[in-house]
């Protein structure tokens, strides 16, 4: 999130075909997010939500959206956080992420192939249709 491929490059199709994303992108502490914080508390009871998770997650889904440009891109994408897995993070998942699921280290190299085999079975199923 941020840095040289955060905004500006478009790397479609087989360019990129994973990202890992390394927190949840919340804004650093500071006096404007505190304003705004507290104004949203005031109005809504969810200043914390308005102030830090919500343009958190922006960045979030803004470097996810790098692995996914077209109609015909595939990847992965790596949420490293554990805050990932609370409710009120997986709500704000968009609805094509509903087939997410907790990957621990030891398996992570297991989990990516897996990933790859089944889209080059996809691929010749696919193939024997047409």
């Amino acid at each position: 999130m941020g840095g040289v491929f955060s905004e500006g490059i478009d790397l479609k199709e087989e360019r990129l075909i994973g990202v890992i994303i390394v927190g949840t992108g919340l804004p650093m502490v500071c006096t404007e997010q505190e304003i705004l914080k507290n104004y949203f508390e005031e109005k809504s009871s969810k200043g914390f939500d308005y102030a830090y998770q919500y343009p958190g997650m922006n960045k979030v889904m803004q470097a996810a959206g790098r692995v996914i440009r077209t109609d015909r891109d595939e990847g992965i994408i790596a949420l490293l956080d554990e805050r990932f897995t609370r409710p009120e993070y997986q709500a704000l998942f968009p609805r094509e992420w509903d087939s997410f699921y907790e990957v621990k280290l030891k398996s992570a190299k297991e989990v990516a192939s897996q990933f790859w085999v089944s889209r080059l079975v996809e691929e010749k199923e696919d193939e024997k249709h047409t």
